[in-house]
């Protein structure tokens, strides 16, 4: 009787613990097949396509287009009148349209010279300048 009761035990315990297949670690609630697809996806960031300063009735205008729009996080318009030391002029914010789209900023021109750039910061804190634009004063 104990030959067979010996015997019961041994077969349950290999029904009950017999091995498996061993699956991939992976983190808790983790979908495995997430980071194929995430990595085939890539964000571009927002590139300056265009960028005009000019001045018209005693104002400053500067208008600039930008591609992948919605990756763009804000833009610093900086200007200089000795085209080395640049200040904040204004702080314009990313309108998250899709694909490209246009922004302008103006303010009333001065009596000299001014050199405008923009400053454009991505949503991952990347940055990329502009090319530096002169703008004469107006006669009107």
């Amino acid at each position: 009787m104990i030959k067979f009761f010996s015997l019961a035990v041994i077969l349950t315990l290999r029904l009950v613990y017999q091995p498996s297949a061993e699956k991939p670690a992976t983190a808790p609630f983790s979908d495995p097949t997430a980071s194929a697809v995430q990595s085939s996806v890539a964000t571009l960031p927002a590139k300056l396509v265009e960028f005009q300063a000019f001045s018209k009735n005693n104002k400053v205008i500067l208008r600039w287009v930008v591609n992948e729009n919605e990756t763009a996080d804000r833009f610093l318009v900086e200007k200089s009148t000795d085209g080395k030391n640049y200040a904040v002029a204004a702080l314009v914010f990313g309108s998250e349209k899709p694909s490209k789209d246009n922004y302008e900023f103006y303010e009333k021109a001065g009596n000299q010279k001014v050199h405008y750039r923009i400053q454009l910061v991505n949503k991952d804190n990347k940055t990329q300048y502009s090319e530096v634009l002169e703008v004469k004063p107006s006669n009107g």
